[in-house]
């Protein structure tokens, strides 16, 4: 079966949430049903905006506050480990983190008598944080990598499933002990090697609404880095058995295959109600597969903060801007919270881009709204390609804001 490269996209933006405003609903609950649709938000510490986990959902959810996710941690509707990245995940899938856990564990060697020491005390304390336990070594610190010992035991505690984070204070992780984390409603039994393929396979396709092999074993990497546990055979040889069972289908786009469910494909075909840009985090899951980027959108993205500043081609922060179904271009931001003033120092649109008022209007809503969902209510423009847009935006986005 055949499927267009348009119509691929919409599908997958339709999953994400993307394609019209408010497609979760809004608040809380909507947050929760973000979340369970995209089955990760990924944590990051860069904030020249604002955390990636809360620039996701503000892209997802109508009346987005901070103190949403906040709550559902605390209700122990979501909890943090990692996917690919570290991320904050639906609780309900706790126990298919179960095997990276112990695979690190098994693998991984550990100070056990600081780890007694470590789980004796918030055992008796109750939640810690890193800060709460003293250095006692003796030894100089040789640069910012050299965590304590305590702070290496803590995050060890964390990846082999002992400890978890039952909440953050000022972005900082407050461990407790596992056992009084998870809820006693939620299933902790190991998944079998079966039921674990088939959880990350069709967790996925659902997710993505459309999957390549390599879309479906975004996480291998991480999860081999971990446990030492590879999946690519065993992934692989789940995606034919879901194939051969009539689970999924495997379709055609542009001589790549791809698979989805009929289910999915009923909800073809798909139209955006939407009618300004979104400016896209980095990390944000439409975008972080850079390969799967390039290829349903012939859109080449590369977070910069990364490259020499002589050799960065849009800047250190670029935003990608999603209009419709289409990847259009690049926006670098920084947002200085304190003075409620939003910067951007460059915006790129791709070359077949065509300037027009519908796409003026479109960007100018799209950057009003992120500047307010990140408490910016000024902003500036340093330089724009092409060079026209910095007073047509300058003008559009002053009426809005």
């Amino acid at each position: 079966m055949e499927l267009t490269q348009s119509d691929a996209r919409k599908l997958f933006l339709k999953q994400q949430g993307l394609l019209r405003d408010n497609e979760f609903g809004r608040g809380k609950n909507a947050t929760n049903k973000a979340i369970q649709r995209l089955s990760y938000v990924q944590i990051d510490t860069i904030s020249v905006i604002n955390r990636a986990h809360q620039h996701v959902l503000y892209n997802r959810v109508g009346n987005y506050n901070p103190t949403h996710l906040e709550k559902l941690v605390q209700q122990r509707e979501v909890f943090e480990y990692w996917s690919h990245a570290a991320a904050f995940l639906p609780f309900k899938d706790f126990r298919y983190s179960l095997p990276v856990m112990k695979g690190f564990g098994n693998t991984r060697q550990c100070d056990d008598k600081l780890k007694a020491e470590v789980l004796a005390r918030i055992r008796a304390e109750g939640p810690l944080q890193s800060r709460d336990f003293e250095d006692t070594s003796g030894r100089k610190r040789g640069g910012w990598w050299e965590w304590k010992p305590a702070k290496r035991v803590l995050e060890h505690l964390f990846f082999s499933g002992e400890l978890m984070v039952t909440r953050r204070e000022g972005f900082q992780k407050v461990f407790d002990l596992t056992e009084n984390v998870v809820p006693s409603s939620i299933n902790t039994s190991e998944p079998t090697l079966k039921e674990w393929t088939r959880f990350i396979v069709l967790g996925m396709v659902h997710a993505l609404g459309i999957a390549t092999e390599y879309d479906v074993g975004y996480a291998k990497p991480i999860i081999r880095r971990l446990s030492k546990i590879t999946l690519k055979d065993p992934l692989r040889a789940t995606l034919s058995a879901l194939v051969a069972e009539g689970q999924l289908l495997e379709v055609n786009v542009q001589g790549r295959a791809y698979y989805t469910t009929e289910q999915l494909l009923g909800l073809l075909p798909v139209r955006s109600t939407r009618q300004s840009v979104r400016l896209l985090s980095p990390f944000d899951n439409v975008v972080i597969n850079r390969r799967r980027t390039r290829e349903l959108f012939d859109f080449e993205y590369l977070l910069e903060c990364y490259v020499p500043a002589a050799k960065r081609k849009y800047g250190y922060f670029s935003l990608p801007l999603l209009y419709g179904d289409s990847l259009i271009g690049r926006l670098d931001a920084k947002a200085h919270r304190k003075h409620h003033q939003l910067q951007v120092n460059n915006l790129v649109l791709e070359p077949h881009v065509k300037v027009e008022d519908q796409l003026i209007q479109a960007l100018a809503s799209g950057i009003a709204k992120f500047a307010k969902d990140h408490e910016c209510y000024s902003f500036s423009f340093q330089r724009a390609t092409p060079k026209t847009l910095v007073a047509l935006l300058n003008a559009a986005v002053e009426k809005i804001l």
